[in-house]
């Protein structure tokens, strides 16, 4: 089995994706992010409250699940630090500015709301993947071994109905 460089598979998983998951208690809950550039380096930008979606309190340690853009699978499982960015930080200018970069549709002062209503959280990943490529994690025991089908003696799979009826097909 070939080796992997995770820092490279880290880096271009947060490239080409546009949501992460993050896990907290247990509960994973999509979002979307921007990578820290310059002293963020390496770091994990988030916006929470206000007129985004609201994380809430983040526990010093999370977990960020990575998952792969053409399948959808999960590729990485990183553990992180969360550090919650206060307008008065000097790290929190250049983070919304890379957020304000990522963000779809941003209206105009959208800045300012955030420095009003919304918390900034740097997450800085640490450690060795909680699982990645050939190191599938502590759940992967917890996976189904074979897939559940139907077959001779099951039920019939619904079919929806449609206006005007639906033809029968004879067996």
């Amino acid at each position: 089995m070939t080796e992997v460089n995770l820092s490279a598979l880290t880096t271009e998983a947060l490239n080409k994706s546009d949501v992460l998951w993050l896990r907290t208690g247990g509960r994973d809950r999509a979002t979307w992010f921007a990578t820290g550039e310059d002293r963020l380096a390496g770091q994990v930008l988030l916006v929470s409250g206000g007129p985004e979606p609201d994380l809430g309190d983040l526990p010093e340690q999370v977990e960020i699940l990575l998952r792969s853009k053409v399948t959808g699978g999960r590729l990485l499982t990183l553990r992180a630090r969360a550090e919650g960015l206060t307008p008065a930080s000097p790290a929190w200018e250049p983070a919304a500015h890379a957020l304000l970069g990522e963000r779809l549709n941003a209206p105009a002062g959208l800045v300012d709301r955030w420095r009003e209503e919304s918390r900034l959280w740097a997450l800085a990943p640490f450690g060795a993947p909680a699982q990645s490529p050939g190191h599938p994690g502590p759940e992967a025991t917890a996976r189904v071994a074979t897939r559940t089908t139907t077959g001779e003696g099951g039920t019939r799979p619904r079919r929806p109905w449609h206006l005007g009826g639906r033809s029968r097909r004879t067996t």
